[in-house]
């Protein structure tokens, strides 16, 4: 039977480690998904991807009672990658709206999200921290599947405002809910930088000392227009229009 189109097939996420030699190994979970969820069986097509760059068409070995093995069939080049170099910062607001960020953010492209905390944003022990990144680490898994992107972004671990500040970005951008003028539309009309880092805040905003402190630290603030916008709905306007401009969004 000769090979499916790579895009009409499921797509599994196995870390690097697991691919050994012409086969990987999935873990428990994806493994759940394959056999029970989706019933497929020996010989069944499917795509594989490490989150690293590399996404492989496969075929269903055996299903082992320590993880479906697949069998390594063909390297596939492209990858729905944007060109743009995007790090989203992100506030700390409530779980469904983070939740709805870090998968619409993985579907637009970006390349890493920082979470962090700031006057107004929720605050996590340390315990709750770790079981949020996991969280957060295992969604863009599930968005990098259902968008066929081959690259993961990186999830950091959550800082302090100050913190998130600093990165090797060209531009910094800071929105603002109390900025008036410089809009982002203007700030789209020339090159892309290299590297773009996009600081997003929670749903009671930055402070007036917080704003400050980002344009010392070389950030333009800019307005996302005269209505107040929640967390997720900022995040998905921001990132829509860069990658509309400078990315590969049609």
């Amino acid at each position: 039977m000769p090979p499916l189109p790579p895009n009409t097939l499921r797509r599994f996420f196995a870390a690097p480690a697991r691919f050994k030699n012409d086969q990987v190994t999935l873990d428990p979970e994806e493994s759940h998904h394959l056999a029970q969820v989706l019933r497929l069986k020996p010989g069944a097509q499917v795509v594989v991807v490490d989150g690293q760059g590399r996404q492989v068409q496969a075929q269903v070995a055996r299903l082992a009672p320590d993880g479906v093995v697949l069998t390594l069939e063909r390297e596939i080049g492209e990858a729905a990658e944007s060109p743009v170099h995007l790090t989203l910062a992100l506030a700390l607001a409530k779980t469904e709206a983070l939740d709805l960020v870090i998968r619409q953010a993985t579907e637009l492209g970006v390349k890493a999200i920082a979470p962090f905390t700031s006057t107004y944003s929720e605050k996590l022990p340390q315990e709750r921290a770790a079981k949020r990144l996991e969280r957060w680490r295992k969604l863009t898994r599930e968005a990098l599947k259902s968008c066929q992107r081959a690259w993961l972004p990186t999830i950091q671990p959550i800082q302090d405002f100050s913190q998130v500040l600093s990165g090797p970005e060209a531009m910094k951008l800071f929105c603002w809910e109390n900025q008036r003028g410089g809009g982002l539309a203007a700030l789209l009309t020339g090159p892309p930088p290299q590297g773009l880092r996009v600081v997003i805040g929670p749903e009671g905003g930055f402070t007036p000392p917080e704003a400050a402190q980002a344009r010392d630290a070389g950030y333009q603030l800019i307005s996302l227009g005269p209505r107040r916008l929640k967390v997720e709905t900022a995040a998905l306007t921001v990132l829509a229009l860069i990658q509309g401009n400078w990315g590969d969004l049609a």
